[in-house]
């Protein structure tokens, strides 16, 4: 800082005493004769306060079986009937209000955790839960499949159970699965949340279309087998969601033209000829391995997707995330995207999906 006045020339001494928390900034101003010049800077700051603005309840929502259901007070103590709501709710960032699971319930590996330490407690399986169980957890909420639990309806009711379905086991689209975890989230009040997941998972699932697109793919004839071929033909029809992610990773279901879950022939297999079999198991590696030497001496053995190779199993991680509509669906598309076009997306390699190790080809 300079002044001047004239025919004065003042040599100054400065001293600058600072406040951190905003306060002020003072400069003494000492000239070397008689006259003191003090200047004072009051520097101020401005605070921004927050505040977290509690969602407000009651709130009225529709469930997955079209019913007007009211929420009173946010839910603290929730109960998962399957192993795709348990996902979603996680995935929401809503893990702290799970008390009780069902018994397949084994993702994100927080779930495992907390059931190992007695903090969320399994009620039972995914088709029949265990009422006692879950009645002993007092849950303010029980989020429930309507593809598996829609039979145990007045079930729920007479325990007094505030039941909320989603389409679950259901759900027949990418859609539907976002619909679900929107579902949750207007709960909560964590649309936001909800929103972002959406977005992600459109995004990555248009991107694969996308790749098959500019490749300009041919559509691959799957046969899905929900089981090893000894248990019979069980396959995902058309309205499933096993057959979406078929159709989006570029194939065609040879059972879509039946509706559901169904059970196929021989002769329906033989005369759709299928390029690619892709088998879902609950199983070990060692038992995956077994089911593809089965099936490549099998009756099955004069298909396309046996002459070439083309069987594949599916156990552990690769199983959950066909078999399950929830947020992972991106998984089970990729899955499904490398080993139907190995050529765009390059070779399968994991673990958890066990194929042939050698084959003879046959040329078409």
């Amino acid at each position: 800082m300079f002044l001047a006045r004239r025919g004065l020339t003042l040599i100054f001494t400065i001293l600058i005493v600072g406040i951190i928390v905003g306060a002020s900034i003072t400069y003494f101003i000492v000239p070397s004769e008689e006259k003191t010049v003090t200047t004072t800077i009051i520097e101020t700051k401005t605070v921004f306060l927050t505040t977290t603005i509690k969602p407000e309840y009651p709130i009225t929502i529709v469930d997955a079986l079209g019913r007007i259901i009211v929420i009173n007070k946010e839910p603290e103590r929730v109960v998962t009937l399957s192993p795709a709501i348990t996902e979603a709710v996680f995935a929401l960032g809503l893990g702290k209000h799970v008390i009780g699971v069902d018994s397949f319930s084994n993702y994100p590996s927080e779930v495992v955790k907390l059931r190992s330490e007695g903090k969320i407690a399994d009620v039972g399986g995914y088709w029949q839960p265990d009422f006692e169980r879950i009645v002993k957890l007092s849950p303010d909420l029980v989020l429930a499949d309507a593809g598996a639990h829609i039979k145990l309806r007045e079930k729920f009711s007479e325990l007094g159970l505030t039941v909320v379905y989603v389409k679950g086991g259901s759900a027949s689209s990418l859609e539907d699965v976002l619909s679900d975890i929107s579902l949750i989230a207007q709960i909560f009040h964590v649309e936001r949340k909800a929103e972002e997941i959406s977005n992600e998972l459109t995004a990555q699932v248009e991107n694969i279309v996308k790749k098959l697109t500019e490749a300009n793919v041919t559509k691959v004839k799957v046969l899905i087998l929900l089981g090893p071929p000894s248990w019979g033909y069980w396959s995902a029809g058309s309205g499933t969601f096993i057959n979406y992610v078929i159709n989006v990773a570029g194939g065609t279901n040879i059972a879509a033209k039946y509706h559901g879950w169904v059970m196929l022939s021989l002769e329906d297999i033989v005369s759709e000829n299928p390029d690619v079999i892709v088998i879902t198991l609950m199983a070990s590696l060692e038992e995956a391995e077994k089911i593809v030497e089965t099936t490549m001496s099998s009756e099955l053995a004069n298909t396309n997707a046996v002459r070439r190779g083309k069987v594949y199993v599916l156990v552990g991680e690769a199983n959950d995330v066909l078999m399950r509509p929830g947020p992972r669906i991106i998984e089970a598309v990729k899955i499904m995207a490398q080993i139907l076009h190995s050529d765009v997306f390059g070779e399968i390699s994991r673990n958890d999906v066990v194929k042939p190790e050698s084959v003879t080809s046959l040329d078409i």
